[in-house]
């Protein structure tokens, strides 16, 4: 078995990592660049032979879950290659290429071919073997896959956390499928310092029930497919108050609502806005999930008095996306906005639990972080094995 991270090794996103046998290949990821500070996004050279240049080599792509720096360049695959994601992540996905289906039909025709996979259910695909395991991340039905083959394991993490309302069953899921693999292909962006400070979805949920029966017209800026986010602002919505979302965020809600075990993804409270029902909002309160975007301005432009929780990655206000500064702005400036994330991504002493929990007998490849070397400094019981872009470690 060869590894191969193509890109990766020493920057967050635009993620790909190929595992072969002699007779098979497979590609984990295969993620757009993401922009930077000023909202550029370069030109993607990214050439894998096989995959996107010269004749189809590649027997599948697995994608961990449905971010852009993740899968944003599936359309680049052939048709006859078979692309997996898991089966209530693609129907999200598909949400969202509808909605962009216009200024990207390509972008939607590719999410109608993807094939689906169900947590726990191995898949084989010539002579490898892959188990989809659950991950906790702010992608909903995000996986870790571990591949089996020439009698070596491996487990790739994709992104993950462990203080998520998931975040609990990770180790011991590990412990009794993973443990003693060969390597453990870990992501690391937290190292790289700029992500949000660590408190638990939880803990996070208890402050935006403080925040929102403070006040009684509150908008909420969050991903649209972080459902974690979403439930937790609708279950701490007081009785008497309305959840409201657009029709967009309500169709990924429902599908949501469809696939989902527990009662805590339910969204029995959300109410679709309509200019209808706007003297109702007013009586009676409200917590609307809401993008930056003009749409968003002009209704929240009704409202003077109303309270802005912002809850993504802090980042996205240094410039990179105008319309989000622009519909930010308002509220910043009048000192009604309140910062309230956590990340979507593991704490250092987590990826040190799961190392501890996984017990690789050759190493951890550092993925998905700006410098392998930080892994160093964090006491893990097996080596780093620090890789660069297209460089092949045989296993």
């Amino acid at each position: 078995m060869e590894i191969i991270v193509h890109r990766g090794t020493h920057q967050i996103g635009g993620c790909a990592t190929e595992i072969r046998t002699g007779t098979t290949r497979i590609l984990i990821d295969f993620g757009a660049e993401l922009p930077d500070e000023t909202g550029y996004v370069p030109p993607d050279h990214l050439e894998i032979d096989g995959l996107n240049v010269g004749a189809p080599g590649f027997d599948a792509v697995l994608l961990t879950h449905y971010h852009g720096d993740h899968l944003g360049l599936i359309n680049r695959i052939p048709d006859s290659i078979p692309v997996y994601l898991g089966r209530s992540a693609v129907e999200v996905h598909k949400c969202f290429a509808r909605r962009l289906a216009r200024r990207d039909p390509e972008g939607f025709e590719v999410s109608q071919r993807l094939r689906t996979l169900d947590a726990m259910v191995p898949l084989v695909i010539g002579d490898i073997r892959v188990t989809p395991l659950p991950a906790d991340h702010s992608a909903w039905d995000a996986l870790m896959f571990l591949v089996e083959a020439d009698g070596k394991r491996v487990l790739h993490t994709g992104d993950f956390r462990l203080h998520g309302f998931r975040g609990k069953a990770t180790l011991p899921v590990l412990e009794k499928y993973a443990a003693g693999v060969d390597v453990l292909i870990m992501e690391g962006t937290r190292l790289s310092g700029g992500s949000h400070a660590g408190i638990s979805e939880r803990e996070l949920q208890g402050r935006l029930k403080e925040a929102i029966r403070a006040n009684k017209y509150v908008f909420v800026l969050c991903a649209s497919t972080n459902i974690d986010r979403l439930a937790s602002i609708q279950n701490v919505t007081p009785r008497g108050r309305y959840f409201i979302c657009d029709h967009y965020q309500k169709e990924i809600l429902d599908v949501v609502r469809a696939c989902a075990k527990s009662g805590c993804y339910g969204f029995p409270k959300v109410t679709t806005y309509g200019k209808n029902l706007e003297h109702r909002f007013r009586k009676q309160g409200f917590v609307m999930a809401v993008r930056g975007n003009p749409l968003f301005a002009g209704i929240a432009a009704g409202y003077p008095d109303a309270v802005l929780v912002y809850s993504m990655w802090e980042g996205y206000l240094d410039g990179r996306n105008p319309a989000l500064s622009a519909f930010v702005k308002p509220f910043k400036e009048s000192g009604r906005m309140q910062v309230l994330h956590t990340s979507g991504h593991a704490a250092p002493e987590d990826l040190k639990a799961v190392c501890d929990a996984v017990k690789p007998a050759r190493g951890v490849i550092p993925i998905h972080g700006r410098r392998p070397e930080d892994f160093d400094g964090l006491g893990l019981s097996a080596p780093v094995i620090a890789l660069a872009d297209g460089e092949v470690f045989q296993l």
